[in-house]
Formats: structure tokens, sequence, C-alpha cells
């Protein structure tokens, strides 16, 4: 017996990129492509959601999608934004009950996506920048004021959404913005007040207009220690925003259910042979049904990856991809488990020969 005959292997190699959804074939795909839990579908509704719909008055709040590299983060920022555009890629969701969550925004926005680069620009310079460019090949009429003349952000941004609705009066307009954390913390205190006060301002205006906003950060912001010394500023900014957290447990259902998807029948032969080492084990037995799940990758490969710190978390559902494609034509061996486990991903670390110049590492 095979590897390849216990599961059906869709291997996970190129990390998403948020502005690559707005290709539309591309947008379809990960759509098609994206799983999750029914929990993490039920956890999506209040604080995001519940946020962007337009149907019920409501006090609307942005909503900050928060996750580690390799928790998708982006997929999920691309998954929902490309709902919200084209209500057709409503069909194309696994998840039935987010399918039914997803229509009170489906196909109700024009959306942009933008990614924040190593920029100097400040948050409203970059924003306006953009929503601009957009507005024009759109063939919206409107002209960004000299920044020094602004006085009020929530004016600036009020004089966009009635740009906007004027060409759009039936459709909401959803920015889309990811990696903001990489963006705050290369700005010095004075320049990350002014950006966060504008950060509160475009939360308010979606209480208030048609507007709707998502921010991908990597940590939370609200509580995260290298920001406390705009603490009473963040006060105020959380406000205006909700926030939802993707964990490691929504990384294990990904691998189980996309990367190693199992028919109930592998199951069964996968239970039928960890059973007879379940004893030799301690916690196995415990924990069959995630044994099963995630064969042959070890449950606790991806509770390791997620706390080492000298690697992208980015790259767990890669280097697991790549460590079943080099075995899934090989024999299951009949007198071992045939699980792998972390300490597969060893040699890779010895011959990164950037990471030797970590004095820890290198000892």
């Amino acid at each position: 017996m095979k590897y390849s005959d216990l599961i059906s292997f869709n291997p996970i190699e190129d990390v998403i990129q948020l502005t690559t959804a707005d290709d539309a074939n591309r947008a379809k795909e990960y759509v098609k492509s994206y799983v999750m839990s029914d929990t993490m579908a039920a956890n999506l509704k209040s604080p995001v959601l519940d946020q962007l719909q337009m149907d019920e008055v409501v006090d609307n709040k942005g909503v900050l999608v928060v996750g580690n590299y390799g928790t998708g983060k982006s997929h999920l920022m691309s998954v929902i934004s490309s709902i919200a555009k084209d209500a057709d890629n409503l069909q194309y969701l696994q998840n039935k009950n987010f399918a039914k969550e997803m229509e009170c925004i489906a196909g109700k926005f024009e959306v942009l996506r933008i990614e924040i680069g190593g920029v100097t620009m400040s948050l409203r310079e970059i924003l306006f920048g953009f929503i601009e460019d957009d507005f024009a090949a759109r063939g919206i009429d409107f002209e960004v004021p000299d920044f020094d003349t602004v006085r009020d952000n929530k004016k600036l941004i009020r004089d966009m959404m009635m740009a906007f609705s004027a060409k759009y009066p039936d459709k909401g307009y959803l920015i889309v913005v990811d990696e903001f954390l990489s963006y705050l913390t290369s700005r010095d205190e004075r320049q990350i007040v002014l950006d966060l006060e504008f950060f509160r301002a475009l939360g308010e205006m979606c209480s208030k207009s048609k507007l709707r906003v998502i921010f991908g950060v990597q940590e939370k912001i609200f509580d995260n220690p290298r920001f406390s010394f705009v603490s009473d500023t963040l006060k105020h900014v959380s406000d205006r925003f909700t926030q939802i957290v993707i964990t490691k447990e929504a990384t294990s259902y990904v691998v189980s259910e996309r990367i190693l998807k199992k028919t109930p029948e592998q199951k069964a032969l996968i239970r039928k042979h960890l059973e007879k080492f379940s004893m030799l084990y301690t916690g196995m037995s415990s924990r069959m049904d995630e044994f099963v799940d995630l064969f042959p990758i070890h449950p606790s490969y991806i509770d390791v990856f997620n706390k080492i710190y000298l690697i992208e978390n980015r790259h767990i559902l890669k280097n697991i991809s790549m460590t079943i494609r080099d075995i899934f034509n090989r024999d299951v061996p009949e007198n071992e488990p045939g699980i792998i486990s972390f300490d597969n991903y060893w040699p890779a670390i010895k011959s990164n020969g950037l990471l030797k110049s970590d004095v820890t590492i290198n000892r």
C-alpha cells in the first residue's frame, strides 16, 4: 500500500498575494480552493460579515484580519473581496454555511485591493494615491486635495464617497489592505500617531457611508507591547475596528482538508494501520482522529512550526506539500507508523547558510 492510496494530495506551493485576486480567473480559483471549518465560518459572522453588510442599520466598524504567515490570511481576504465584488463566485465556496452567511455582501461592492510595501509615505497619502488611481480608471471625477490643507479626515473620506456614489449609487466601496503591520512597525512615534488617527477615521466612516475596510495584520495591534508608546491612540482606534484571529487550529484544518484530503475509506485504512502502533506512543490513542486526519504528518508538526521563530510560518503549507510530494509514491512501511514529524525539517535548517549568521542556530 502506497501513500498515494491513502491521501488525495493537493499541494500548496505558492504564497497568495492579495492583489493577484484582481484577475477574475485567479479570484475564482482562490474561492474554489479555500477551505474552512464550520467553527471558523461561524466565527467570521460577527466580526467580519456583520460589519461589511449594508442591509441593516448598525454601527458598522472596520475589520482587522489577524494571522501569522501561513495561516491563510491573504487567502481569506481574497475570497471575501472576490465574492463581495462578484456574486457568481458564491457558488464555488466549499463551506456551504459560510456561503449562506456571505449572501448579504455578495456582489454588492466595488473593490480596491492594496498591498503596502516598504514606503515612507503617510497612510493617508498611500491610500488616497491608490484611490485616486482607481477612481481615474473607473471614470470617477475626484481630485485629492493638498494634504497640507486638509483639516478633517472624515470630511475628506466623505467627499471621496460622494464622488463614488455618484457613479455607483447602489454599491459599496470595499478597500482591502494587506501587510499593514509591516508598514506600521517602520513608522516613528509622531508618524504612527497621525497614521492611526487617519486609520480611526476610516473605521468611523464605515458607519456613516458605504465605505468598508479590511486590513490584514500578522499580529494583534491593540494589545501589542510593540505599540505601547501609542496606547492611548490605540484605545480610540479599537472602538472603531473589530478583529478576527486566524489560529493554528485553522492551519491544521487547511492541511487535513486541502493538502491531505481523504475519503472515509482512506481514513478507515489509515486508522487500521495506525492502531497497530497506538499502544507504543503516549497520547496516540486519545488523538487518533487527529492522527488520521493529518496522516502522514504528525499533529505536532504544525504546533512546532508555529513556535519556531527562525522559519517564516508562511512556509508551513509549502514545506508539507514538498515533503508529501517526495513520499507520495512510496510504500507505507508495515512495521512502523510511517508518520513524518518536525524533525524531518532539520536537514533544511542545517543546509540554510543564511541561518548560520544566527549565533544560537550556528551553535
